[in-house]
């Protein structure tokens, strides 16, 4: 079994370098190892959603975000801008990034009533061998904190019909009851 602290770095390792894939093989398509199973505290599905991991201290990248954002109005200007800068150095050091993901959600949405409610839920990644179950504590992001803006433009960049009444949804694992499982035939 793995110490909280090795998972922890095994995670972020295997997120970055997921992405980093993602972005420079697959255009950016997210793939499995970004969109866990969200299941509730009690382990029923939820939902599948799509995850999005960023830096600790994300203020000048959100700032190149929104720039890309309100630069064109062209969509795909923005997709080529972004996903070219993901794929580049973004990723290569996982020391630069929270240990939570990011979500968002509809303003009305009822699944993040329930965990919210709940205080607690399960995200469950599985791609290709690998599967990361983790317990997590989810938490409601304000408008006016960074990671919230960061998200946002980010999203917005892929996105270009989302508006800004939604939830941001942060997931804290909680290490200790998280688990690292290899899936095996």
């Amino acid at each position: 079994m793995l110490s909280p602290d090795v998972l922890r770095e095994k995670f972020l390792d295997w997120q970055c370098q997921s992405r980093i894939q993602a972005f420079r093989t697959q255009n950016g398509r997210p793939n499995s190892s970004m969109s866990p199973l969200l299941l509730d505290k009690k382990g029923d599905e939820l939902a599948r959603i799509i995850v999005v991991i960023t830096e600790n201290n994300p203020v000048n990248t959100t700032k190149m975000f929104e720039h890309i954002n309100r630069a064109t109005y062209d969509p795909a200007t923005r997709f080529d801008k972004m996903n070219k800068f993901l794929s580049s150095e973004y990723f290569l050091d996982r020391n630069n990034f929270s240990d939570s993901v990011f979500a968002t959600f509809p303003s009305s949405s009822a699944i993040t009533k329930k965990i919210l409610e709940d205080s607690s839920c399960i995200l469950d990644f599985i791609h290709l061998s690998t599967n990361y179950r983790l317990v997590c504590t989810p938490f409601m992001l304000e408008r006016d904190e960074v990671h919230w803006e960061n998200i946002f433009w980010h999203n917005k960049n892929f996105n270009p019909g989302l508006r800004n009444d939604i939830k941001i949804i942060k997931f804290i694992p909680d290490w200790v009851k998280s688990k690292l499982i290899r899936i095996t035939d």
